[in-house]
């Protein structure tokens, strides 16, 4: 009982609050960099901004200087990384103990030759979404997409970037409707039966979703 009160405490989903802007967003969700110093982020000492944030781009496509290579899929596909701004965004690298890489569920790293980058194999996950998290974590830069953010939201807890679940859980707040719940539905399925995720964070995707659409209900009632 000790052991599932910690659970939800350490996992636990933002529920929807009622917002009457929630009409207002559209399908695909860009998620912008955030503003380092608010105060400041208009003035010239945001100059080189942009910039930053294109080479930080660049760096992330960069495969000679990268130190990890994640095996992502049944297809093996390989995207590269580096692990200082791996430890720097992620929780998965910054809490490992001496003698790991990471501690990301499910996956599998192995010994690299001197001089490579060293292998984790995902194969539970999605290349592309995978693909656009490396991004993210480069750049703080993503486009969120129906079919994909419940699988982009698991892999944010897995890593431990809570902005990006958070930004994951907005979008689906700000963008569910008739017309698509089933496609979020169909997406959390897809988890489950692919295996490779804890099931428990699966409830609670399908409990979120549950009081999202309930939450778009009342909003209609008021409404009307």
């Amino acid at each position: 009982m000790e052991e599932d009160q910690n659970y939800f405490e350490t996992w636990t989903i933002n529920l929807p609050i009622l917002s009457l802007n929630a009409d207002k967003h559209t399908m695909g969700t860009r998620v912008p960099p955030p503003c380092p110093t608010p105060l400041i982020c208009d003035g010239p000492a945001m100059a080189g901004l942009t910039q930053l944030i294109d080479d930080l781009q660049r760096l992330s496509e960069d495969q000679d200087s990268s130190d990890v290579v994640f095996i992502c899929g049944r297809e093996e596909e390989r995207i590269y990384g580096h692990r200082i701004m791996l430890m720097a965004r992620c929780k998965s690298f910054k809490t490992a103990k001496r003698g790991e890489l990471c501690r990301i569920p499910g996956c599998t790293v192995s010994p690299a030759a001197p001089g490579t980058p060293t292998p984790v194999r995902l194969p539970h996950m999605h290349p592309e979404v995978f693909r656009q998290f490396i991004l993210y974590v480069y750049t703080a830069k993503i486009v969120l997409q129906d079919s994909r953010v419940f699988e982009m939201m698991t892999l944010a807890q897995d890593m431990g970037c809570g902005e990006l679940r958070a930004a994951c859980e907005d979008h689906v707040i700000a963008t569910l409707s008739v017309d698509n719940a089933c496609t979020f539905l169909t997406a959390v399925m897809e988890i489950k039966e692919k295996g490779g995720k804890d099931l428990k964070f699966v409830e609670l995707s399908l409990l979120f979703l549950f009081y999202s659409i309930i939450d778009k209900i009342l909003f209609r009632c008021i409404l009307t």
